[in-house]
């Protein structure tokens, strides 16, 4: 029985070292056991080492058996406070990199480049999906802007979609000198300092309105002829996530030319839409305009 007291030995010394007292005593009790049982002696003297051997090392074996399984379940994890709760662990398993969150503001989108045939089209701007129509054809998408007509010629009408509002407007459009302090982050805000750019001649505004049912400033003015400097050059207002001061502006398209600006809130976030007309432009352009803002709607 040599063999079984080392392995014996053995295990006791494994659970010992490893503080698996629990383990311990389930060994001990199968020990007990063994003890108490008679061996049976064999018929066959000879093959009597054999069976006396076997015997218990299958017993042996069963305790060992036993205590693998009582160590593997003081190893499983428990739980505080049931499913969902904490979990305590000697040695915490490495935890694998989160999933990816998903975003809940779209991105931007706009009808690609080209002709915009009559019918109804989809936008994201500042992660607010919209819709709008076009009721006339001669439409062009030049994303994120669409035109009307030919450019340059007085009965062309441009209207740019903002990928995300502007956040400043420019106190020298000429120089190029932001605003400072800028204004504040809402529509009238925003619209009070358009409405205040030098080089300009306010029209109207700021004034309260709606588009498509949510509630914006809206606000009409034009370029001065004497503003300091060739048109492409002056800048009116930027777009801080676009380049900032010194990209992601909007300049004057030409002198005399009439701008006008929609600044929308929707649920927080803001909508910027501005359009601009020529000098010498009729009547048709500014109402194909306004049909197509009236016809915004906010998903």
């Amino acid at each position: 029985m040599s063999a079984e007291r080392d392995t014996t030995r053995i295990v006791r010394s494994w659970l010992r070292m490893d503080e698996h007292e629990s383990a311990d005593r389930v060994l001990d009790d199968v020990l007990a056991l063994l003890d108490a049982t008679p061996q049976r002696r064999s018929r066959w003297p000879t093959r009597r080492f054999a069976n006396m051997n076997t015997y218990p090392k299958v017993i042996l074996a069963a305790a060992v058996t036993v205590v693998v399984a009582v160590v593997a379940i003081n190893l499983l994890p428990r739980s505080d406070g049931g499913i969902g709760g904490p979990v305590a662990s000697s040695s915490p398993a490495p935890s694998a990199p989160p999933p990816p969150i998903p975003s809940s503001t779209p991105a931007a989108a706009f009808p690609s480049e080209g002709p915009l045939p009559v019918g109804t089209h989809s936008a994201v701007l500042a992660g607010v999906p919209l819709r709008f129509s076009v009721s006339a054809a001669g439409w062009t998408s030049n994303p994120p802007s669409i035109g009307w007509g030919e450019y340059g010629q007085p009965e062309y009408a441009g209207i740019d979609f903002w990928p995300s509002a502007p956040d400043n407007v420019y106190s020298d459009p000429c120089a190029h000198t932001p605003l400072v302090p800028p204004p504040s982050a809402t529509a009238a805000g925003l619209a009070d300092a358009a409405a205040a750019i030098p080089g300009t001649d306010l029209v109207s505004g700021s004034t309260s309105t709606e588009v498509g049912g949510r509630p914006a400033q809206h606000v009409v003015l034009t370029i001065r002829e004497d503003i300091g400097c060739a048109p492409h050059e002056a800048y009116l207002w930027y777009d801080e996530s676009t380049g900032g001061a010194s990209g992601g502006w909007r300049w004057a398209e030409g002198l005399g030319a009439t701008y006008q600006v929609w600044i929308v809130d929707v649920d927080g976030s803001l909508v910027w839409i501005n359009a601009y007309t020529f000098k010498g432009a009729g009547p048709e352009p500014a109402r194909e305009i306004q049909q197509l803002v009236d016809s915004i709607e906010f998903e």
